[in-house]
């Protein structure tokens, strides 16, 4: 029977072959549309669910108000925990101090010194492999426990000594040398996260000789990222959970509040200071702090490309079902017979169903094949590293199972019930027309398909014009060929030999020392107050020389910047813009502004000057207040900005590269350019306009396809009435108006109902960037028009083929 009914469907495919293959291939494009984006989510939905226990594992995060949420706390709060919170079970810090240059032994090297310079180095607590494991494969949890220990990721340690010592496990003992001062680091431990964790590191060192900074007692240096594991028995209490919250609220009560008033940082008991639990899970869809290890995700970006998936899959499956019922109306003389010579109605059924569900087979396959193949190019639009492994996700391969027999159930359902329950009389006098009124559910089928393909042109169009905006707005500085060299201490007393060295090359224009630059991490902070203010407000602290303004080519537009012969610029300060806004300043320069009151580093400062708000971050940030203090040499680490004339970089790249070898032989030159770091601010949101563009022009195409089968469709069904027009003189343009006009009709009622709710839409996702574009009437025209003009060429093929028919042929059986 089974090859009778597959028999009995390939027989019918050949006779469609038109209206199979667009069932088939938009079918299948909708289908791998869906895989892709399952893929990337369940990716995204993954992220650090590696580890053991993570269920009870969180990060400690500070809530200082509107504004200051930090994913960062002070040192001291790790104490705080031991002692008056019993229901952790441990609890560990991390933090990253400075960029370094690592050696291999020569005896590691065949007698050649191995250099490399690593750029994420963290300091960890000795329990933090205790908390957070990162899928340990060499070593023990006990691995930071090791006074001059250094544990290493398996990506990091197979760059030193080769994937074959990592495989046969001979990296654990082995020696590198850390460090300016080339200090010996025993390998204690490796562990090999994926890349789903929203902590990506290289290196992780003990914080033994780092006790200055976790010792402290210091509740206002929000440096640390704290996590910690909560017991067994309280994760899954509601109540103990509460009772531990409401602990973590009464050290910032009891320690961190008392802290900042004495040290007149400004907090007073109507300061909203607390420390709040951050399920590590949740990190990385859900967290957007400032001080975050990376950027996160965005739980909004997943809910957005779902529901494009499930909007695609659903126009998809609309295809093939209105083409599957168009065709019923033929099949409906071949039901009358096989009933008329005696076959059950349950075999028709059976017949209907087990070609619907053929060609979905044959669809699932095709897509299946098409993901597999542009798996590459899709991690390449995502920056992900996808390996589509189906049978490590049985649910996911159980859901493409059930959804290959629900569609081809629901798409055959309608020939399969509904014609096969006519009246085999009533069937061969041609009486079934009349019954057959599908037209007005595929016409709101078809409304729904365009609806759909109008919003994602808006969407789309309204994210790229947003894009453009961050890429063209004024930033407050100059960006281009600016060259970035992050200085962990290695130019040190000899800066301004390396600076005028630097200065006397030909394809170097500008050069200038500080602590902070656009695009980079920021963690110095000071309490800055106006002079008699009785509160001060918490800022970035920027160290820079005298050429930082011109080499970054800011606009100072108060006073004047610093200048290189006046000494007692040294007891000057600069603001930006916000800063002079927080401090309420009217008239700031000759201002005397005081740096962090009362503490021992103390400074009476003058406004010589206010630089024009500038973005560090990303445009979903506000400007924050910098105030900006003459450059010298400190414990911090600091950057050096080499603005190169125009041109090809790479020559003024060498130059600086040479120059930098004269003065650090033993230093890898590690750079980057600012206007590329500026844009890495924004890859998120330039990897969802591309996704979206890209599903957007699939969305277009399945629904396009549908239309062409549909136009097809009603093109044969009129073919006799075209025969008459023409006989009686209708022209090929009246005729292909008579057979495009009702679907472009619906394309003008989809367009209706699109633009208000893709309006809303779009406002909403924009609400997320405190700079973002203004929405215009022209993109909801535009994309309008496009859906018109695609719909109208689409229809417009199959009409005028209609058109051109000799009428003969059409009216030669009459």
């Amino acid at each position: 029977m089974i090859k009778k009914y597959f028999t009995l469907a390939l027989r019918h495919a050949y006779r469609q072959k038109f209206h199979t293959t667009i069932n088939i291939v938009g079918l299948a494009l909708g289908l791998a549309t869906s895989l892709f984006i399952t893929w990337y989510v369940v990716d995204e939905m993954s992220y650090d669910q590696f580890h053991q226990d993570v269920e009870r594992v969180f990060r400690v995060v500070t809530n200082g108000g509107e504004g200051y949420q930090l994913a960062t706390t002070p040192p001291p709060l790790y104490e705080a925990i031991k002692q008056d919170i019993p229901e952790v079970e441990s609890v560990a810090r991390v933090f990253t101090w400075n960029h370094s240059t690592m050696r291999l032994p020569n005896d590691e090297n065949d007698g050649q010194e191995k250099v490399f310079r690593e750029t994420s180095i963290y300091i960890a607590d000795s329990s933090f492999l205790g908390v957070l494991d990162f899928n340990l494969i060499a070593g023990d949890k006990q691995a930071l426990q090791v006074p001059n220990a250094i544990v290493l990721t398996k990506a990091t340690a197979e760059r030193y000594f080769g994937i074959g010592s990592v495989e046969r496990d001979e990296v654990l003992g082995k020696e590198i040398l850390f460090g300016g001062n080339r200090t010996a680091r025993q390998i204690t431990g490796v562990v090999a996260p994926p890349s789903a964790t929203h902590f990506p590191f290289d290196m992780l060192v003990p914080t033994v000789g780092y006790q200055e900074i976790t010792d402290g007692g210091n509740w206002a240096w929000n440096i640390m990222h704290t996590y910690l594991k909560v017991r067994p028995d309280v994760v899954d209490n509601p109540e103990r959970m509460a009772s531990l919250a409401d602990k973590l609220n009464q050290i910032a009560e009891q320690y961190a509040k008392p802290f900042l008033d004495t040290n007149d940082f400004g907090p007073n008991e109507d300061t909203n200071l607390t420390y709040e639990l951050q399920a590590v899970t949740d990190i990385h869809l859900h967290s957007d702090l400032l001080r975050e290890h990376q950027a996160n995700g965005s739980i909004t970006t997943v809910y957005t490309l779902v529901i494009v998936g499930v909007l695609i899959l659903l126009l998809a499956c609309i295809n093939f079902m209105n083409l599957s019922t168009a065709q019923a109306n033929r099949r409906a003389k071949e039901v009358g017979v096989r009933k008329v010579l005696g076959s059950p109605r349950l075999h028709l059924v059976f017949q209907f169903l087990f070609e619907s569900i053929l060609i979905t087979l044959v669809a699932v396959l095709l897509a299946l094949g098409s993901v597999e193949a542009l798996r590459t190019p899709f991690n390449t639009l995502t920056g992900k590293e996808l390996v589509f492994d189906w049978f490590n996700h049985p649910s996911l391969l159980l859901s493409l199972v059930g959804g290959v027999i629900l569609v081809g159930l629901i798409a055959g359902s309608y020939p399969a019930f509904y014609l096969s329950a006519f009246r085999p009389v009533a069937v061969l006098k041609g009486k079934t027309a009349s019954s057959l009124r599908t037209g007005k559910l595929r016409n709101l089928l078809i409304i729904f398909q365009f609806a759909v393909s109008i919003g994602l042109i808006i969407t789309t169009g309204l994210v790229i014009q947003q894009l453009r905006f961050i890429q063209t707005e004024d930033i407050g500085y100059d960006r281009e060929n600016v060259l970035v060299i992050k200085n962990d201490k290695e130019i040190q007393e000899r800066w301004e030999d390396f600076k005028d060295a630097l200065m006397n090359q030909s394809r170097v224009k500008q050069v200038s020392f500080a602590t902070g630059m656009p695009s980079q991490p920021h963690r110095v902070m000071r309490d800055i107050r106006p002079e008699g203010s009785s509160g001060g407000q918490g800022m970035q602290w920027f160290l820079i020389d005298p050429d930082y303004v011109a080499t970054l080519g800011l606009e100072v537009i108060a006073g004047r910047g610093f200048q290189e012969d006046r000494a007692s610029d040294r007891e000057g300060i600069l603001l930006n813009e916000s800063a002079v806004r927080v401090l309420g300043l009217t008239d700031p320069v000759g201002k005397t502004i005081i740096k962090n009151q009362g503490a021992d580093d103390e400074e009476r400062l003058q406004v010589l000057g206010v630089i024009k708000n500038f973005h560090l971050e990303s445009f979903d940030q506000w400007v924050k207040p910098i105030a900006f203090k003459i450059f010298s040499p400190t414990f911090l680490s600091d950057y050096v900005a080499v603005r190169l004339t125009t041109g090809d970089a790479s020559d003024g790249v060498e130059q600086v590269r040479e120059i930098w070898s004269q003065f650090e032989p033993d230093n890898p030159f590690v750079y980057s350019f600012l206007d590329e770091d500026f844009d890495r601010l924004f890859r998120a949101e330039q990897r969802l306009g591309k996704v979206l563009s890209v599903f957007t022009v699939l969305a277009i195409l399945v629904a396009c396809l549908g239309l062409l089968g549909l136009a097809s469709f009603v093109a044969s069904q009129r073919t006799k009435e075209v025969g008459i027009r023409k006989v009686l003189g209708a022209s090929v343009q009246q005729i292909t108006y008579l057979l495009s006009k009702d679907f472009i009709r619906l394309v003008l009622i989809a367009f209706v109902i699109a633009t208000p709710i893709s309006y809303w839409l779009a406002t909403q996702w924009l609400e997320n960037f405190a700079y973002r574009t203004e929405v215009g009437i022209g993109i909801f025209v535009l994309a309008g028009f496009s859906a018109l003009l695609i719909a109208w060429l689409t229809v417009s093929y199959q009409s005028v083929r209609a058109a051109l028919a000799n009428p003969v042929d059409s009216l030669r059986n009459e």
